[in-house]
């Protein structure tokens, strides 16, 4: 095999090298697949053995202590604070900062985290975004979850939909479409781990527990009456004195004959009995714990009782846990916002999504914004209500030529100075841009909109160039360029 470095140069490639850019060791290829539907089956041992579907773990959330862990974990992730922060420096990196923002600022995002962090309980966690297109930029109108089971993976590991038409093979995804948080997902199980999987037995055996607990309870709880006849009795009479005892049961009141007697005797001894079933009970709800939270001390105190340094311990534990749903989610998320910059600006680097303790953060942007305003940079009063969560009326902020940080006040309002030139200029730009830029790609629109096929489009794209003049914009483009140049050495001057 040969493979050319320039049209005249190329070296010569063995068979060994080829096999090293190719993948070896695929389902297609291994002795033990088999594929009977067309998509990998789901390697879950719990619902293998049951032949059930996810509705088996979402039944287990009925019990108080699954849900309460269940609930614990997710909030561990829900209660810290988060941002997103550009990718880079550029204009162009600032302004698809802007338009993620703007995205985040129209969804529920917070209802978004909370189902992504259903993954680690379900194996993965699938959320479909319906994309808008308004003011010339693709938005995602909504970003909604849906139930993992209606959804399989292939034998190359893509997630596919099982819908009506397509029930055996389902259909492939469409990029951009559905954003996909995973739990411990491999090449083996790209469906995940499921924490829940491993509180399927204990809330089994718990729900067995209690069962005869209540019928101990039921059956050795209050004491036993026991009614005494002459010998020779006849049935009648004796089944009306039972009738007598079971209301009597019920209500404390008999009425029986002058040669009948009842005797109520009491188990004393029953009481370790009864133990057993709160500890079988106690036992599965401390391995509930542990499969979710990864202790159990943070839930429930042990029945020995435990130190300080113990439960500390058990308590970092669960921390980690934390930071790797948070993980997932930065992932996830990530993911979202690198979509939404590669439907609007390709070439920016897309923003990033990150976690952040407040008061460690708040700490380091005060550090740095004090810095920076010592080297001259000005921030408006929006920037500080927005950073440093502030009223409008706390705080004022110093005259144009000062250096020195912000004043903050009880009873004078903001006085915000003058936006940035370079910001007016290009906020000037866009808007008298829009029209110009209108025009140019209206013809295009109308084509794509009324075009049957990618080969009309192809074809009939060329006949439109003619007619799309540029000058205007071009003059308008130049025109801002030269006074972007006026203000940056005005600004020089001003400073030296």
């Amino acid at each position: 095999m040969k493979l050319y470095i320039s049209p005249t140069e190329f070296v010569e490639i063995d068979k060994d090298r080829e096999t090293l850019t190719t993948d070896i060791a695929i389902r297609s290829r291994a002795m033990d697949w088999w594929g009977i539907f067309g998509y990998l089956p789901d390697p879950d041992p719990v619902l293998a053995k049951l032949g059930l579907g996810l509705e088996v773990y979402r039944e287990l959330l009925s019990d108080a202590h699954v849900w309460s862990c269940y609930d614990s974990r997710k909030s561990g992730a829900l209660s810290c604070e988060w941002e997103i922060r550009a990718g880079g420096d550029s204009p162009a990196d600032k302004r698809a900062l802007k338009i993620a923002e703007a995205s985040l600022a129209g969804l529920d995002i917070y209802q978004a985290i909370m189902e992504m962090l259903d993954a680690p309980f379900f194996g993965l966690s699938p959320l479909e975004i319906t994309w808008a297109y308004k003011t010339r930029q693709w938005l995602p109108a909504k970003l909604e979850g849906k139930p993992p089971e209606w959804f399989v993976f292939d034998d190359e590991n893509r997630m596919r939909f099982l819908s009506a038409s397509e029930m055996i093979n389902g259909e492939l995804l469409p990029h951009g479409k559905f954003l996909m948080a995973r739990h411990h997902a491999t090449y083996q199980n790209p469906y995940g781990e499921r924490v829940l999987a491993r509180c399927f037995w204990p809330v089994a055996f718990k729900r067995g527990g209690f069962k005869f607990w209540a019928v101990f309870t039921e059956k050795f709880g209050m004491p036993w009456l026991i009614g005494k006849v002459p010998r020779g009795t006849g049935d009648p009479d004796r089944i009306k004195l039972r009738s007598n005892l079971i209301q009597m049961v019920q209500d404390a009141v008999a009425v029986i004959n002058d040669d009948e007697s009842i005797t109520a005797m009491e188990f004393q001894s029953k009481g370790a009995s009864a133990d057993i079933y709160e500890q079988l009970i106690s036992a599965c709800n401390r391995e509930i714990s542990k499969a979710v939270l990864g202790q159990t001390l943070s839930t429930e105190l042990d029945g020995k009782g435990g130190s300080r340094a113990a439960a500390q311990a058990h308590l970092e534990v669960r921390d980690d846990i934390v930071e790797k749903d948070k993980r997932m989610v930065r992932t996830a998320m990530t993911q979202f916002l690198s979509w939404i910059t590669e439907l609007n600006l390709p070439n920016a680097a897309s923003p990033e999504f990150a976690w952040f303790e407040e008061d460690d953060v708040q700490q380091d942007r005060a550090a740095r914004d004090t810095e920076l305003t010592n080297q001259g940079v000005k921030f408006t009063a929006v920037y500080y209500q927005r950073t440093y969560n502030l009223e409008e009326d706390d705080f004022t902020l110093k005259s144009q030529g000062s250096t020195d940080s912000p004043e903050f006040a009880e009873d004078a309002g903001p006085q915000i100075p003058d936006s940035d030139p370079v910001d007016q200029l290009a906020a000037n730009l866009d808007k008298e841009a829009a029209p110009l830029v209108e025009n140019l790609v209206e013809p295009v629109r109308n084509l794509v909109m009324a075009a049957g096929s990618l080969e009309e489009i192809s074809e009939k794209i060329p006949d439109l160039f003619p007619d799309m003049d540029a000058g205007d914009l071009g003059a308008l483009i130049q025109q801002a360029t030269a006074a972007a140049m006026l203000a940056g050495r005005y600004d020089v001057n001003e400073r030296n």
